[in-house]
């Protein structure tokens, strides 16, 4: 068991001990899943905070391995072949499909608690942090219930389980008893943290809105990489909450007026059929491609080269491309939706366009391809405010404060 040394007054001198439990982590260098969570462990070593992972297991991943410094532990809940909750964005799917599933959850949840509960033991851990409250809640609530004041427990929402918990029926009841034992409870946008209080309002002084963090040694301004005016670029899951097909209406509309225009989608998801038929039948071929997911090293290239990097979700937990292609320098588009006007102040850091309104989005690219100077100087404004308050360091800073609040 690790020990932390003390210093003459009997207080811990040494790194503070923290388990992130989570369904959703990298599996290896250069993974998408969970790639934000990583980064904070990663940043949190120099706040002075030693993090270690509990994860699922996943098919041909090790069940134990060392990532950047970071110790990372996987729980097995079946064999290679039924280990299919984590790390595919459809646990709830899967559950609403076959509600026979629940066995299986109820396997993971067992699994992930008795892993969570050895490394508590044998790394001295006094700080657990789970991150999406559905599923992995229920095991922070049994261990806070099993180790008492021994740790602290901190809840992390990201966006679907906000969604889950204020939209299903009993699903917040029941995980109500671990908000109430938690010390705190992040969320990443004012509009989650909305969807939160008018469920319960009891809990307004616990909930604290913490964005997402982004890496700025990955995602900045590059010289090498010429812009394109005429190029827009979308990055997203392709689904339905992403409005992807309102976008490709106002491409429609904008090819109309500016002919130059093309768009790059960069995605995979279940509407990958539909768009593509849209984008037959709207006479966009040659216009818009629809690339698959690239590394953000590759990302930082596309936001770059953008005229304008858009998201025109609705209802978007946070809206990640967004602060990235800020930290990028490059001129973004939003809708007045979610919690994507935390992060564009209209007409300010980019422009913001009603959901659902192809007319009103096609003025806004226009405005952009056409304006040079505004494209650079809403670019240049977005880049000073993710700067701010979007980098991993502003994100990791504040989390370093509420882990060592108790402590």
């Amino acid at each position: 068991m690790n020990t932390n040394p003390l210093n003459n007054n009997g207080l811990k001198t040494g790194p503070l001990e923290v388990l992130f439990i989570t369904h959703n982590y990298i599996r290896f260098a250069g993974d998408f899943a969970g790639v934000f969570l990583h980064l904070l462990a990663w940043k949190l070593k120099g706040h002075g905070i030693k993090v270690h992972v509990v994860a699922p297991h996943d098919a041909a991943i090790p069940e134990q391995e060392e990532i950047e410094g970071i110790k990372i532990y996987r729980f097995r809940y079946g064999p290679d072949h039924k280990e299919t909750f984590a790390y595919r964005g459809d646990m709830h799917r899967q559950l609403f499909k076959n509600p026979f599933k629940i066995f299986r959850l109820l396997k993971f949840i067992r699994a992930e608690q008795k892993l969570a509960s050895e490394i508590i033991d044998r790394e001295n851990i006094s700080v657990v942090s789970v991150h999406w409250l559905i599923p992995n809640a229920v095991a922070g609530r049994k261990l806070k219930r099993k180790y008492k004041d021994r740790i602290k427990l901190y809840l992390h929402s990201h966006g679907t389980d906000i969604r889950l918990l204020t939209g299903v029926p009993l699903v917040y009841s029941f995980l109500k008893p671990a908000v109430k034992m938690s010390e705190r409870w992040t969320v990443v946008s004012n509009f989650l943290k909305q969807l939160v209080t008018a469920k319960d309002k009891t809990i307004d002084n616990k909930i604290e809105v913490v964005p997402l963090p982004n890496d700025e040694g990955v995602f900045y301004p590059d010289d090498n990489t010429v812009e394109d005016p005429n190029l827009l670029v979308a990055v997203s899951r392709l689904t339905v909450q992403k409005r992807l097909d309102v976008l490709l209406k106002a491409v429609k509309i904008v090819s109309e007026k500016h002919p130059a225009i093309k768009l790059g989608i960069y995605g995979a998801g279940p509407e990958k059929l539909n768009l593509k038929k849209l984008i037959d039948e709207f006479g966009l071929e040659g216009r818009v491609k629809i690339h698959r997911p690239v590394d953000q090293k590759d990302l930082r290239q596309v936001y770059n080269k953008a005229a304008a990097v858009i998201l025109n979700s609705v209802d978007e937990g946070f809206g990640l491309a967004l602060t990235e292609a800020m930290l990028c320098e490059t001129a973004v588009i939003g809708t007045r939706s979610g919690g994507i006007v935390d992060i564009i102040d209209d007409k300010e850091t980019g422009l913001l366009v009603e959901p659902d309104d192809p007319d009103q989005l096609a003025e806004a690219i226009l405005q952009i391809v056409k304006d040079e100077s505004l494209r650079r100087r809403l670019a240049e404004a977005g880049y000073e405010k993710a700067a701010e308050h979007f980098s991993s360091e502003a994100s990791a800073a504040r989390f370093a404060e509420i882990f060592k609040s108790g402590r």
